[in-house]
């Protein structure tokens, strides 16, 4: 059966039988398309039956030669064995005698020391409008780690504060794990000020619950209701999502801002100080874990994974990092 003829027929099979959505029927197809192409371009004038492991493994190195992703690559890989099994060569299916190319992970990519000091100055410049809220958050993502849910399920009494200290109770983390972040006065600072005017919301919620002749939201409640609360009512992830979104934008980032951004940078920054122009020691590996409420330290062990930016440091070159970030 000639091969062009092979994939019409797999491709009407598997939109007839296998209930796969149109992209993926027609993602399958291309990448058995691009193949029969270049072995075409090759000289091949055989069937699917005389295609060997080392057409397949060659080609694979052609697309790693012209620039194609590792997942692309992969991914082209897993198409042609569909393919090639469709043709009647289930048992000897020569894609499984080719190794795949290695994905190697990429560490988790934290904002550099100016697009941190970018974003704090859009939360500022936002302060007279929010009263603090945008900075609250960005400041306690950026100098404590937690993740957007768990901000998102805070109360207040969760965020113990004094002059000189502080402490962040993450009561049902991942796996619902409890665990305590202290909060240096960068996180601190912010959340006061905003705390200030989140007694006056639970005021404001008891005056519109007595006007409706109701009784006040819990959530509300001062001072045991929820941390951080929106227009509308408690701040849910969606909202955490979109305040740190538009401070992205409004900082100039080249890559969109998201929560778990400034997770990212907290823990870079507690086992890279130098990349922050901090003086202190780095932290130790599992000391980090701990704070990000990680199961497994091989999660953790990512971040200590060198990015072009810190290889770039590292030989002399500061100022040098990836634009835009890489996500």
């Amino acid at each position: 059966m000639a091969l062009q003829q092979a994939v019409a027929t797999w491709q009407h099979d598997m939109t007839r039988t296998t209930g796969l959505a149109a992209a993926s029927v027609a993602e399958y197809v291309r990448d058995a398309t691009s193949f029969i192409t270049w072995l075409e371009d090759g000289g091949f004038t055989g069937t699917a039956a005389e295609v060997t492991a080392q057409d397949v493994r060659d080609y694979r190195d052609y697309l790693v030669d012209v620039g194609r992703a590792p997942a692309t690559v992969n991914r082209a890989l897993v198409s042609l064995s569909l393919f090639l099994q469709a043709t009647g060569r289930a048992q000897d299916n020569p894609v499984r005698k080719v190794d795949r190319v290695e994905m190697v992970a990429r560490p988790p990519q934290a904002l550099a020391r100016s697009e941190w000091h970018a974003v704090r100055r859009a939360a500022v410049a936002h302060v007279s409008r929010d009263h603090g809220l945008a900075l609250a958050l960005v400041c306690l993502l950026r100098f404590a780690g937690p993740r957007v849910a768990e901000i998102a399920a805070l109360g207040i009494p969760d965020a113990h504060l004094s002059p000189r200290h502080g402490l962040l109770i993450i009561r049902k983390g991942k796996g619902l794990k409890y665990r305590e972040v202290p909060l240096v006065r960068e996180a601190r600072e912010p959340l006061e000020d905003y705390l200030a005017h989140r007694e006056d919301l639970a005021q404001r919620w008891t005056r519109k619950a007595v006007g409706w002749g109701e009784a006040p939201p819990v959530w509300a409640a001062w001072p045991d209701g929820r941390l951080f609360l929106g227009q509308r009512g408690p701040l849910t992830e969606r909202g955490i999502r979109t305040i740190v979104a538009k401070l992205g934008q409004a900082a100039k980032l080249d890559a969109p801002l998201s929560p778990h951004d400034l997770r990212h940078t907290f823990a870079k920054a507690l086992l890279d100080p130098a990349a922050y122009d901090l003086r202190h020691p780095a932290v130790p590996i599992t000391t980090v874990q701990e704070l990000l409420g990680h199961a497994a330290i091989t999660t953790t062990a990512l971040y200590t994974r060198p990015t072009a930016a810190d290889l770039a440091r590292l030989m002399g070159e500061p100022d040098q990092r990836p634009s835009p970030r890489q996500r």
